[in-house]
C-alpha cells in the first residue's frame, strides 16, 4: 500500500485538452451555416507548471509514509515474538512442574510399596501405609491440574504461532545469550533496536514531511499552454496562461492541521522514550532480581536432595519415623518445584529484558 502510493505521488499532472466552438444563431438556418466562416473554434493545450515543488513534497510524504509502514510492521514483529517467547516459557515451565511431579509420584509409590511389605512383616503400622498412599494421592492430584495448565499453554503457543502442530519443550533446553551489562547501555540498545521509537522519529518525518506539503498547496501553481483559435475563417495560435489568485483560500486549515500533527509527533516522541526508559528499567530490575534468587536456590536445591536420601536410609533401617521421611520428601518436592519456578522466572525476565530492549527480533533473525 505504501509503494503504490509512493508510485502515485511520482506521477506528473496530465495536460487539460480543451476544444470549443461556437456559432452565430442567425446562420444556423442557412446553407453552410457551420462552416468556419460563420462560427468559431477554440482549442487549447494546458500544463500545470509545478512551480513551488507539489511533487517533490508529494514524494517525500510518500517514502516516508512506506518508511513508518515498515517500522509498523517492525513493531508489530516484535509484538508478536515478546508474546510467542512468553507463552513458550509458560509451557516450558509447567512441563518441567511435570517432569518433577512425576520423580515425586514414583518416589511415593516406591514409598508405598515398601511400607506395604514392611506392614506384612509388622516391622510398622497400618498408618504408616496409609500416610504414604495420602502422599501419593496427593501428588497424582497435582499431576492432573499440571497436565491440563499443560494443555492450556499448548494452544496459546500454537495460537500465538499460527500452527496446529505438535509442541513440546521436553527436549530443549533454554539458552538464550544474554550480556551483562549496566543499565543505561540496555538503554541505550532499546533506543537503536525498539521498534515503536524507530516508528515514532518515521511518524515525525512523516509529519514534518506533510507540514512542507500543505504548505506548497498554499501556494498556487499556474497552467501555461498552447492557444488555437479559427474565427470566420481567420486562424490565430498563441500561448495562454491561467494563475488562481490566492485572496480566499490559502490551505491555511491544512497547514495548520499539519502543524498540530508535527507537534503531536514531538510530544509522542518524548513519551515513546520515557515508555522504553521506563520498561527497559522495569525489566532490568527483573532481570537482577531472578538472577539472584536463581542462585540462592540452585545452593538449596542440593541440600534438599542429600537430606532426603539421609532420611530415606535412615527410616529405612528404623532409626527415624515415617514422618521424619514424609516431611522431607515434602521439603524435597517444594525445594525442586521453587527451583523451576526460580529458573522460570529467570529465563521469563530474560525473555522481557530482551523484549523491552527490542533484540528478539534480532535473535530470532539469527
Amino acid at each position: 500500500m505504501a509503494k503504490a502510493d509512493s508510485l502515485g505521488a511520482s506521477l506528473m499532472p496530465n495536460p487539460a485538452l480543451s476544444v470549443q466552438y461556437a456559432q452565430l444563431p442567425s446562420q444556423l438556418p442557412k446553407p453552410g451555416g457551420l462552416s468556419p466562416n460563420f462560427g468559431q473554434w477554440q482549442i487549447s493545450l494546458m500544463q500545470t507548471v509545478d512551480l513551488v515543488g507539489v511533487r517533490q513534497r508529494r514524494i517525500d510524504v510518500a517514502k516516508q509514509s512506506q518508511h513508518a509502514a515498515s517500522e509498523l510492521y517492525n513493531t508489530t514483529l516484535q509484538q508478536v515474538l515478546a508474546d510467542a517467547a512468553a507463552r513458550w516459557i509458560e509451557l516450558w515451565s509447567a512441563e518441567r512442574r511435570r517432569a518433577v511431579l512425576a520423580r515425586a509420584v514414583a518416589s511415593a509409590d516406591s514409598l508405598v510399596s515398601i511400607n506395604r511389605i514392611r506392614l506384612r512383616s509388622q516391622a510398622i503400622a497400618a498408618p504408616d501405609v496409609w500416610r504414604a498412599e495420602m502422599l501419593a494421592s496427593q501428588y497424582r492430584l497435582q499431576q492432573l491440574q499440571t497436565d491440563q495448565q499443560i494443555r492450556s499453554a499448548l494452544r496459546a503457543l500454537q495460537f500465538a504461532i499460527g500452527t496446529d502442530d505438535s509442541l513440546t519443550t521436553t527436549q530443549v533446553e533454554l539458552n538464550l545469550p544474554i550480556e551483562d551489562l549496566p543499565l543505561q547501555a540496555w538503554i541505550e540498545r532499546a533506543l537503536a533496536h525498539r521498534a515503536d521509537y524507530q516508528l515514532a522519529k518515521a511518524s515525525l518525518n512523516v509529519a514534518d514531511a506533510n507540514v512542507a506539503l500543505q504548505d506548497a498547496l498554499g501556494a498556487p501553481n499556474p497552467d501555461v499552454g498552447f492557444i488555437g483559435i479559427q474565427q470566420q475563417g481567420y486562424a490565430f495560435l498563441g500561448v495562454g496562461i491561467s494563475y488562481p489568485i490566492p485572496l480566499l483560500n490559502r490551505n491555511e486549515g491544512e497547514r495548520q492541521k499539519a502543524q498540530l500533527s508535527l507537534e503531536q509527533a514531538r510530544a509522542n516522541i518524548e513519551l515513546t522514550i520515557r515508555q522504553i526508559r521506563t520498561e527497559v528499567t522495569i525489566a532490568y530490575e527483573a532481570y537482577r532480581t531472578a538472577q539472584g534468587a536463581l542462585a540462592q536456590a540452585r545452593t538449596v536445591l542440593s541440600k534438599a536432595s542429600d537430606v532426603l536420601a539421609t532420611v530415606q536410609l535412615a527410616y529405612l533401617k528404623g532409626s527415624t519415623p515415617i514422618v521424619d521421611l514424609l516431611e522431607a520428601q515434602r521439603s524435597w518436592y517444594e525445594t525442586e518445584q521453587a527451583y523451576y519456578d526460580a529458573l522460570t522466572e529467570y529465563w521469563r525476565s530474560v525473555i522481557g529484558l530482551l523484549a523491552a530492549s527490542g533484540q528478539l527480533s534480532t535473535l530470532a533473525e539469527e
